[in-house]
């Protein structure tokens, strides 16, 4: 007799064609599962996308969108208003420049990285207003968790007028800047040289957790903006920073050069030469100028040449417009000056220095008021009162025991010419 009516399993009585019907189901289940595990890319809440273009399609100015898997676009994502991306551990990777940031802003947050896999712009390039009085119209904020990597990280680009106002950036993440698929060497932040207005100019501010290398400059400052650097650690081969234009307010950080020293470093009107140093600023007809560069602390070296290097090309003047150095520590890993500036710069500007630590004797540049000490070859600026003190002791490095003396002979002075008054009462 054939059975063909009942399956027994685990001491259940089923009817075969019921199991049938559940051994469909299970493997539907199963094929649903791989389905969403390969073609889901993103969910806003618990409303999932096949593809991150959806999902930002699809987005609110205040939605999140949320990675469930590695992202690779065939083409550069537009990004023309609010947008909010979660990378939750997961990447997102384009041939070329991932992200295009103009009118609109762009918020990544969670852990991952954005890529170039043939780099060449970078991995978030961004364009301006038209219009001076257009504040935030193209912002991006990068959080702790984000590394941007490509032949830059960020790219601040001119619009059709050559104009980019009202782009801000608010970077707290790392950048890995990279030669490009040509061979050329990497720029950290690059702004490009054609944006030379002065009012709102674009504006970048960098925080304590952002690392950036770059195989180049870590940043690359050919046009007009306005840094904000808070701590941020920033190494790049050609130099830590190359500028051309722009005002660079650090008030805390590290910035290294780490190449070989390529001075003197000839002019180029299509990028800049290699020096080695952490800081270099070329002057150069065609560009912007105006630099402004204010530094209150920080750590800023260089392996094989001058850490601030200051030079004209082209037959400029000086556009070193201010440098002020209230503190930092600035050293030469090698037996190098500290500073090379140009003979257009010092012949045209006083004393810049008020304080901090150098490798090598600052003393020419020094504001007035101001001297230096120094112990084992390391030359701390203090003002000019302690210094002559300082430098009696220089041998210990101590003044604090020549300050007591004095104090105590000017006591005893004081109580000397007054000791009629203070005995015969």
């Amino acid at each position: 007799m054939r059975i063909n009516y009942i399956e027994v399993i685990g001491g259940i009585v089923i009817k075969r064609k019921v199991l049938v019907v559940l051994m469909y189901v299970v493997l539907l289940m199963k094929t649903l599962c791989v389905y969403a595990s390969d073609t889901v890319k993103a969910r806003i809440g618990n409303q999932f996308f096949d593809t991150l273009e959806e999902a930002i399609q699809a987005a609110g100015p205040n939605d999140i969108v949320t990675l469930t898997s590695n992202v690779t676009l065939d083409e550069t994502l537009k990004i023309n208003k609010n947008v909010n991306i979660n990378l939750n551990n997961f990447n997102i990777t384009a041939d070329e420049k991932v992200f295009e940031v103009e009118g609109g802003s762009l918020n990544l947050s969670g852990t991952g990285k954005v890529r170039e896999s043939e780099p060449y712009y970078g991995a978030i390039v961004m364009k301006g207003s038209n219009d001076p009085s257009k504040n935030d119209y193209s912002t991006i904020s990068v959080g702790s968790g984000v590394t941007l990597e490509g032949w830059s990280g960020i790219f601040i680009d001119h619009n059709d007028n050559n104009t980019a106002y009202g782009i801000l950036v608010n970077m707290n993440g790392d950048i890995n800047a990279v030669n490009d698929i040509d061979g050329g060497p990497g720029a950290g932040i690059y702004v490009n040289g054609n944006i030379q207005h002065q009012e709102n100019e674009p504006v970048i501010n960098l925080s304590d957790t952002v690392n950036i290398t770059s195989t180049g400059n870590g940043i690359y400052s050919a046009g007009n903006a306005t840094y904000n650097i808070n701590g941020a650690l920033i190494s790049g081969v050609e130099s830590g920073l190359g500028i051309k234009a722009g005002t660079f307010n650090i008030f805390d950080g590290t910035i290294r050069g780490t190449g070989e020293d390529k001075t003197p470093t000839t002019g180029n009107n299509n990028g800049i030469n290699p020096s080695g140093a952490a800081i270099q600023m070329e002057s150069n007809k065609g560009y912007a100028g105006n630099i402004n560069l204010t530094i209150k602390d920080g750590t800023f070296e260089s392996n094989d040449g001058n850490v601030i290097y200051e030079y004209t090309v082209n037959g400029s003047d000086s556009e070193l417009d201010n440098i002020s150095l209230s503190g930092g520590t600035y050293t030469s890993k090698v037996d190098k000056d500290v500073f090379r500036l140009s003979d257009s710069f010092t012949n045209n500007h006083t004393g810049f220095i008020s304080g901090g630590t150098y490798s090598s004797n600052p003393t020419i540049y020094l504001k007035s008021g101001y001297g230096v000490t120094e112990n084992n070859s390391t030359y701390e600026v203090i003002s000019s009162t302690i210094s002559v003190f300082g430098e009696i002791n220089k041998n210990n490095g101590s003044i604090t025991p020549i300050l007591i003396a004095l104090a105590l002979v000017i006591i005893g002075i004081i109580i000397y010419l007054n000791r009629k008054r203070i005995f015969n009462k």
